[in-house]
Formats: structure tokens, C-alpha cells, sequence
């Protein structure tokens, strides 16, 4: 079977992703040319993950086929998690890629783990109301409003506390070497994590 490298890369709009695969061999150029040229009018594409598997074709299509009511238009963009993409990802006997020397067993874990606390957060369940803000703990100067239970809003748009805690980390270059963030450890309100936060409810 053919091996080859499918990727995943975030763009500037939040769970908005690009997968897609090339071979090993053209991975680095495929992606500084996207990087840096962008795909289908959109811009800002960064490496999310890259897994080499067998197969890597049919691989590619089964993620279309089975997001196609995500998938925009009949781009290779779809409106996605990516760190529900790369959980799938790394359920494959694969060697990944990007980000570099990590294990697929240890690495589905970590995923599957952070995936599961975020999913429990709640801002209702911490006495935080929708409307208020909270604070980016790296730089005070960031700040989100709370939108629904889990979703903020940033810049105009809604986001996950993880991915725009992955995004501001992205603009500073400190992207950490998994690139999954519990978001709840990176922001904080009236000067407390939110992680921290007792459940009042």
C-alpha cells in the first residue's frame, strides 16, 4: 500500500481546517507553500499535525466521506475540531510527523484526556454569566467575552477556550509540542484560573 502524510492545518477563522495529504517527500515544501500562499483565498494556514500512514489516499477520502456535511464546498476545508480529527488520526497505525517525536498511543491519550476536560467545563457551573470577561493569562492586555457555556468571543469570532487559547499561543511562537491546550488553564476571572474555579453548581 502507498504510504504517504495526511496533514492538518488551522487557518484564521476559528474550526475552520484544511486536510489534506501529499507524499513525504513534498511535505516540508507543500507546507511552506501553503504557509505562506494560503489555499483557496484563504490565509494565515499553520501546521496542526501530520501523520504518515498506509494507504493515505483512501485515508484522505474516508475523512471526506465522513465529514462531508462539514466539509466547504468541495474545498479540502472543513468546519471542524481539529483536535477531533487528530484523536481519529492517531487511532491509526501511523508515525506522526508534526509535531515531531511524538508517540501515536501516548498521543491519542493526551488528546482523548484534554478533549474529555474541556468537554466537562462550563463557565454556568463556575458563577460566570454570558456577557462577562475573561482574561488571557499570558498577556492581561487579551481579553474574551463569555458566549453560551463553553464559547467566547474574540475579535468578532466565537471560539473554544481551546482553540484561542492554541491561537494566541500560535501568535506569540509558543505553540507547545502536542498543540492541544486545556483552554481553562490559560485564561482566568476577576484574577482566579478558571481551571482553579470551585463548581458552584
Amino acid at each position: 500500500m502507498d504510504e504517504g502524510i495526511i496533514y492538518i492545518m488551522t487557518t484564521i477563522i476559528p474550526d475552520i481546517i484544511k486536510i489534506g495529504r501529499t507524499q513525504e517527500k513534498q511535505y516540508e515544501e507543500r507546507m511552506r507553500n501553503l504557509e505562506k500562499n494560503g489555499y483557496n483565498q484563504i490565509n494565515g494556514l499553520k501546521r496542526c499535525f501530520a501523520i504518515k500512514v498506509s494507504n493515505y489516499k483512501n485515508i484522505e477520502k474516508l475523512l471526506q466521506d465522513t465529514f462531508y456535511q462539514q466539509r466547504i464546498g468541495k474545498t479540502e476545508c472543513f468546519c471542524l475540531d481539529p483536535d477531533l480529527v487528530m484523536r481519529l488520526l492517531t487511532a491509526l497505525n501511523g508515525k506522526i510527523i508534526f509535531p515531531a517525536d511524538k508517540d501515536t498511543t501516548k498521543e491519542f491519550t493526551e488528546l482523548t484526556e484534554m478533549a474529555d476536560r474541556n468537554n466537562r467545563f462550563k463557565f454556568a457551573n463556575k458563577g460566570i454569566k454570558e456577557g462577562e470577561t475573561i482574561t488571557f493569562i499570558k498577556d492581561k492586555s487579551i481579553t474574551a467575552k463569555v458566549k453560551g457555556e463553553r464559547d467566547v468571543e474574540y475579535e468578532g469570532y466565537t471560539w473554544k477556550l481551546s482553540r484561542l487559547a492554541r491561537k494566541l499561543f500560535e501568535d506569540r511562537g509558543e505553540v507547545n509540542k502536542s498543540g492541544a491546550y486545556q483552554g481553562a488553564a490559560y485564561f482566568e476571572y476577576k484574577g482566579k484560573k478558571l481551571k482553579d474555579l470551585p463548581d458552584i453548581f
